[in-house]
């Protein structure tokens, strides 16, 4: 591919994804150009990017905040028009829930590359999402840790595979009793024991959500039915997921806790390039306890992390019922950080939408966009 520079739209620049995506930035200038900036609430850290990278777009969802963001030779737009911006070449999508979902259709829309970080865009309108990307000729590259192992895993490789391998840390809680769960705090639930994220995926690493989600997106990204993908819990975070293929044959990507591994290898795919940054992985020294070098595995538990049955629930039963999951999530995981319901609530408000909810099979966007409405108000209530 030469050096060509590569121009980026990172939408949801203030957030985990994508300040370690502005990380990738700094480390490769040469190659590297950021042409528009989006964020959420977040304006303080968005003006100190705007004058770190100078991007010719901004936008941020607070409207009270776009008079100060101004800056010469800056325009500000909106998230879709950012997206579909003849002058950016990868779209990084790191916005966090549905609002990410319409700025990825208008990249799509427009051909650009995508890297996807918003696992509910996936989740809820996978159908819709998957079709336009065939349509228009688009890969949407993965850059979650776990399915960019598993894209980086079928590298190279036919349709022999017989299933797909996620791993998860298992969450700071997955050795604590039902009743011990009931009285987790939001505090407790946001120190996650291996990665730096997010507080909305920080919490769904916790109930195990985030791994259901994972699954439904691998399913959409790599047409493979719900019940062929298995989840894995494995604390150390190094085997960051495995492919079996149908002669028992397995791969697996390995590599330190670190989401700029994944970041780094869609933005330059297939580029790999060296970054002296990023952390070495030495066997011989991962360490599980105090004094023994292991990696180790456990099925997960499914009656006390609930949720993670209830993301295979809903990909099995198809149509609205995933937007509904993903939205009913979003409601409660607000919540409980806010300190209204219980940790152990997260579940049962999902599942008491989901049993509520009246599927519609084969939807079309308004029809996920209105069982989004609908489970929002659902799991409010």
């Amino acid at each position: 591919m030469g050096n060509s520079v590569k121009r980026l739209a990172v939408l949801g620049s203030t957030g985990s994804i994508g300040t370690q995506t502005l990380d990738i930035v700094r480390c490769f200038p040469e190659r590297l150009r950021v042409i528009g900036l989006a964020a959420g609430t977040n304006a303080d850290l968005l003006a100190q990017q705007i004058d770190e990278f100078k991007p010719e777009l901004i936008s941020i969802a607070s409207k009270e905040d776009r008079p100060r963001l101004k800056r010469p030779n800056c325009k500000l737009t909106t998230a879709e028009e950012m997206a579909a911006h003849p002058d950016v070449d990868l779209v990084v999508i790191a916005i966090s829930g549905m609002a990410g979902l319409k700025p990825t259709l208008a990249a799509i829309r427009a051909k650009k590359k995508i890297a996807l970080a918003t696992k509910e865009v996936l989740v809820a309108a996978g159908s819709i999402v998957t079709a336009e990307a065939r349509k228009h000729g688009v890969t949407i590259m993965p850059i979650d840790s776990e399915p960019g192992a598993i894209w980086q895993c079928l590298q190279g490789e036919n349709d022999a595979v017989r299933r797909l391998i996620l791993t998860a840390s298992g969450g700071p809680f997955r050795n604590l009793s039902t009743q011990k769960l009931r009285a987790v705090t939001p505090g407790q639930a946001l120190a996650h024991p291996t990665w730096n994220m997010g507080s909305k995926v920080t919490i769904d690493s916790a109930t195990l959500m985030n791994k259901g989600f994972e699954a439904i997106e691998l399913s959409w990204l790599f047409d493979t039915a719900i019940d062929d993908i298995e989840i894995v819990i494995h604390p150390q975070s190094i085997i960051h997921s495995l492919v079996e293929f149908v002669d028992g044959s397995v791969k697996a990507q390995l590599s330190m806790p670190d989401m700029r591994f994944p970041i780094q290898y869609a933005i330059f795919h297939p580029e790999r390039l060296p970054n002296d940054t990023l952390p070495r992985l030495d066997l011989l020294n991962i360490k599980s306890g105090p004094t023994e070098n292991a990696l180790t595995f456990e099925k997960p538990d499914i009656d006390k992390f609930p949720c993670l049955g209830l993301a295979f629930q809903a990909s099995r039963m198809g149509g609205t019922y995933p937007a509904v999951l993903s939205a009913a999530d979003e409601v409660a995981v607000d919540r409980f950080l806010k300190g209204q319901i219980k940790f152990t609530d997260i579940a049962k408000i999902i599942s008491k939408a989901l049993d509520e909810h009246r599927g519609i099979s084969n939807p079309y966007l308004d029809d996920i966009l209105a069982a989004d409405a609908w489970a929002r108000k659902a799991a409010a209530s």
